[in-house]
C-alpha cells in the first residue's frame, strides 16, 4: 500500500532515472512482493481504526521495502466465512482477519498456518510476561498449533450516556441486576406526544451482524459462563435459557424499553441510533469506543461503559472475550512475508498505534504503562480492564459460536411472536447450533 505521494515522486524523478540509466550499467531491481489481507477495515478512510491500520501498513512497508501490503476490504460479519470457503476455489488471500466467535471454524477447517514458529516460538520470557492477556495465545493454540494471532481484544460492554444518567438521578454502579437495568432504561427514554422519541436501550435481535445479546449474557452467567457443554453442546434449551429468553423479550413487551422492531435490528442499527439520540444504552464491541465518540451527535464526553447486570446482583454478567485475529492462509505462497506483517501488526509497535489513534485497549503491559496513556481521556480503558479481570470468559475456540447468538435471537422472535413456547424455541436453537459444529 505504497500512498500516492510516493507515486507522484517517482513520476517526477522519471526522466533523471532515465538518463542516469544510460550513462551507468543497469542494476536489476527485485519486484516488491505483494502480501493481500482480508479485513473490515479501510485504510483509505478515516475512522479511529482504519487510521491506525494505514499508519501500521505504512510503517511496516517502510521498514520492509521488499513487502508490499495490499488490502482487500471485506464486509465484517462474513469475512472469516469467506476467508475460510475461499480456500476451496484457491482464491484465499495470504492474509485473513477472524472474528473470535468465529474461531471455530478457522480452527475446524484447517485452512490456517501454523504461526508458532515464525512468531510465538521466537519470544522470550520477558516478552511473554508483556502479554495482558496470555491466555489468548493458549486458546488459539489446537494440537500444537498457533492458528492466529490476536490484533486486538474485544468484549461486548454496555455503552451508555452519563449525561441520561445524572439528569435522571440514576447511579450506574446500583445497575446490577436485570430488573435495575430496565427500570434505568424506563428513567432515560424519552416520549413526546405518545411517541418514543428516544429508546431506553437498544437491541439488536436480527439473524445478520449479529453477536451476544442480553439473553446470551443472562444465559452464560446462570451457567458459570458456558454456552457449550463436552463436544460443543449448546446448552440453550433449559430453564435458564428460559429465563433469559423471557427476560430479554420483556424489555419489548412489557418495560418497553426496547423498540418491538428490534428483531430487524443489526447491531451496525443500533450503533448509529446511540451515536444519533435515539438510544440512551446499547451494546458494542469496546473496539467501537472511538468511533461512537467521534460520531456522536451529543457530547462524547458523555459516552460510558457499565458492567453486565445479572439476575440476582450478587456477580456482574460475563464479559466474553472475543476480538479480531490474524491468520495466514496454509495455502499461501508467500507464508513468510505475511507471518513477517502480522507479527508487526501484533506486536508491541502496532499495538501503540492500535490504542491511539486507534482506541483499542493496549494488549501489551509496556504500552499501557506509557505515560500518555494516563489520561483521563483513557481512563474507560482502565475500567474495561477491571471488568475483564473480574467478569472474563472464553468460549471454546474449537466450537462454532457465530450463528449460535443468531439462533437464539430467532427463539427470541418465534416467542414474541407467540409461534411456539420458549424451551421449543431453544431446542430449535439447539438443533440448528449443532448442525453446523
Amino acid at each position: 500500500m505504497r500512498g500516492r505521494l510516493g507515486l507522484l515522486r517517482t513520476m517526477a524523478i522519471a526522466p533523471c532515472l532515465a538518463l542516469a540509466g544510460a550513462l551507468l550499467s543497469p542494476v536489476p531491481v527485485q519486484a516488491a512482493e505483494t502480501v493481500t489481507m482480508w479485513t473490515f477495515l479501510n485504510p483509505e478512510k478515516d475512522s479511529p481504526r482504519d487510521r491506525a491500520l494505514r499508519q501500521i501498513i505504512e510503517n511496516f512497508e517502510a521498514a520492509n521495502p521488499e513487502i508490499d501490503i495490499a488490502v482487500e476490504s471485506q464486509v465484517w460479519s462474513t469475512l472469516t466465512e469467506k476467508f475460510v470457503v475461499s480456500h476451496r476455489s484457491g482464491t484465499a488471500p495470504d492474509i485473513g482477519w477472524i472474528v473470535g466467535e468465529a474461531m471455530g471454524l478457522l480452527i475446524n477447517s484447517d485452512t490456517a498456518a501454523d504461526l508458532g514458529p515464525p512468531i510465538a516460538d521466537k519470544w522470550d520470557a520477558a516478552y511473554r510476561e508483556n502479554l495482558v492477556l496470555p491466555q489468548a495465545y493458549d486458546w488459539l493454540t489446537k494440537d500444537g498449533k498457533l492458528h492466529a494471532m490476536p490484533i486486538m481484544a474485544i468484549s461486548l460492554v454496555l455503552f451508555y450516556r452519563k449525561d441520561l444518567f445524572a439528569e435522571a438521578g440514576i447511579d450506574v454502579a446500583k445497575v446490577k441486576t436485570w430488573d435495575a437495568f430496565a427500570d434505568a432504561a424506563k428513567k432515560v427514554q424519552l416520549e413526546k406526544d405518545g411517541r418514543v422519541e428516544r429508546w431506553g436501550t437498544g437491541l439488536h435481535l436480527s439473524t445478520e451482524k449479529t453477536t451476544m445479546s442480553p439473553a446470551a449474557n443472562a444465559l452464560m452467567a446462570q451457567q458459570g459462563g458456558r454456552l457449550f457443554g463436552e463436544k460443543c453442546k449448546a446448552m440453550l434449551a433449559n430453564e435458564d435459557g428460559v429465563r433469559a429468553l423471557q427476560m430479554q423479550n420483556g424489555l419489548i413487551t412489557e418495560a418497553k424499553v426496547a423498540s418491538p422492531e428490534s428483531f430487524v435490528y443489526t447491531l451496525d442499527d443500533v450503533i448509529e441510533q446511540f451515536t444519533a439520540g435515539k438510544v440512551a444504552i446499547t451494546t458494542a464491541g469496546n473496539s467501537r469506543y472511538g468511533s461512537i465518540a467521534q460520531k456522536a451527535g451529543w457530547d462524547a464526553a458523555g459516552l460510558g461503559i457499565m458492567p453486565w447486570p445479572s439476575f440476582d446482583g450478587t456477580a456482574p454478567g460475563p464479559q466474553l472475550l472475543s476480538g479480531w485475529f490474524a491468520a495466514v492462509s496454509k495455502d499461501s505462497p508467500r507464508k513468510e512475508a505475511a507471518a513477517k506483517f502480522v507479527a508487526y501488526m501484533t506486536g508491541p509497535e502496532a499495538a501503540e498505534l492500535w490504542t491511539d489513534p486507534g482506541g483499542q485497549v493496549p494488549i501489551y503491559k509496556s504500552v499501557f504503562a506509557q505515560a500518555k496513556f494516563q489520561a483521563p481521556a483513557y481512563d474507560w480503558m482502565r475500567e474495561l480492564a477491571g471488568m475483564w479481570a473480574a467478569a472474563e470468559v472464553w468460549l471454546p475456540p474449537d466450537c462454532n459460536a457465530t450463528r449460535t447468538f443468531a439462533d437464539l435471537n430467532t427463539a427470541s422472535q418465534k416467542v414474541v411472536l407467540g409461534e411456539v413456547s420458549p424451551m421449543d424455541a431453544l431446542k430449535a436453537a439447539e438443533e440448528a447450533t449443532a448442525a453446523r459444529q
